[in-house]
């Protein structure tokens, strides 16, 4: 009879984990499970069901290699649960990253360049364009903190100002000099990269 993975003790545990074949096999798939559940109740639906298993497929690795630093303060699955929650919210922040990242280069094209275009642009136009993204996108990883991120992705999207500023715990004072400051190192940064207010107006102007 196979027990429920809570059952195990400490040694049982590692001494499975350990093995080889089945046995070893067995607990892997007890402590996936486990896991799983885990996972999914501690980030609160916010991750879908692929992200889920590559998360617990993560943990299980980690866990593997750091068998030899469990001491046995805790339970092993409270170990184990420790493990892939950290896997978990560092995914999570990965996520929010990439969103904030897309919203600002979205965004920003946009206000700089126009409406997209129904025509193809030319192969100049597409060249410009993607020197602009990744300039962009690396001044959104270095020049900007993240509440500047999140307020300037927000706003950009149409989130009315006061929601911002209580998401964020500021006042509206407090949230328009943290915009105002990251569109100050955005607009610097494609200064710098030689991105002139007349190349862009220009640019602006033919966009349709």
């Amino acid at each position: 009879m196979t027990l429920r993975s809570t059952h195990r003790s400490n040694d049982a545990w590692l001494d499975a984990l350990r093995g080889r074949g089945s046995t070893a096999d067995r607990a892997v798939e007890e402590l996936a499970a486990h896991l799983q559940r885990v996972v999914a109740k501690g980030t609160h639906g916010r991750l879908d069901a692929e992200a889920r298993a590559d998360v617990v497929q993560e943990s299980i690795r980690r866990i593997l290699e750091r068998l030899s630093s469990f001491r046995g303060d805790s339970a092993f699955t409270t170990w184990a649960t420790g493990v892939a929650l950290h896997v978990a919210f560092t995914e999570l922040r990965r996520q929010h990253m990439r969103s904030s990242r897309a919203g600002v280069l979205e965004a920003i094209e946009r206000l700089t360049w126009g409406e997209p275009s129904r025509t193809p642009p030319a192969p100049d136009e597409l060249l410009s364009r993607s020197h602009l993204h990744g300039v962009l996108e690396a001044a959104i990883a270095t020049k900007l903190t993240d509440r500047q991120r999140v307020a300037i992705v927000a706003e950009l999207r149409g989130v009315p100002t006061a929601e911002i500023a209580e998401h964020l715990g500021t006042n509206i004072n407090a949230l328009y000099k943290l915009t105002h400051d990251a569109r100050r190192r955005l607009r610097a940064v494609l200064l710098e990269a030689g991105f002139t207010p007349e190349s862009i107006h220009a640019h602006a102007k033919e966009a349709p």
